[in-house]
């Protein structure tokens, strides 16, 4: 695949997503046990010291800017808009706690100029906007013409940004294991064992 050059760290923000249901997991799958520490600290860790990052969901003590989708439990979009409040660059990686392995390739990856979001696809071809690199712009653009965010879908929010640009998950330096998702405590076992050397 293309991508446009790599972004210094002031072009760049991070909004983190830590407010799921948990369901399945049977716990708040930020804080669950993972490596050293919990799975929020393991994904905070993999962000450069000095590049702007806002964690959406419940405050943890971390030493970022958290925030809260109104009203909280209002869905992804949401969360996003809510992170996109506190975001001042031209780009911006939005990544899910429970999918830990995808910040260290949508900080390396740039958009062309032409493109509002770089998004990739798993094996079956689905598309993880939840894990993706997007112009500020133009996601700006796309919530402001769908009016409240709260509890639309973020395929909605998709139908408003034009030249996206997608990427098999295979094709990237991580390969298949990027999109990787934490949903259940076999899954966590699972992501811990990739880590390990």
């Amino acid at each position: 695949m293309t991508t446009g050059p790599r972004l210094e760290n002031h072009d760049l923000s991070v909004i983190l997503l830590t407010g799921g249901t948990s369901r399945r997991m049977g716990t708040d799958k930020a804080s669950v046990r993972f490596g050293s520490g919990t799975l929020l600290d393991f994904v905070l860790g993999q962000v450069p010291a000095g590049l702007h990052t806002v964690v959406v969901g419940p405050n943890s003590g971390q030493p970022v800017h958290f925030v809260r989708e109104d009203p909280p439990g209002s869905g992804p979009v949401a969360a996003v808009n809510a992170g996109l409040h506190c975001v001042s660059t031209s780009q911006v990686a939005v990544a899910a706690v429970d999918v830990p392995l995808a910040i260290p390739w949508l900080l390396t990856v740039g958009l062309k100029p032409d493109s509002s979001a770089l998004i990739p696809r798993d094996a079956e071809g689905r598309a993880h906007p939840l894990n993706a690199l997007y112009d500020v712009k133009a996601l700006r653009d796309a919530l402001q013409a769908m009016g409240s965010p709260a509890h639309q879908s973020m395929q909605s929010l998709l139908a408003h940004l034009t030249n996206i640009e997608y990427v098999q998950a295979s094709d990237t330096s991580i390969g298949d294991q990027l999109l990787l998702d934490v949903n259940t405590p076999a899954d966590l076992e699972r992501a811990a064992t990739l880590l390990r050397p």
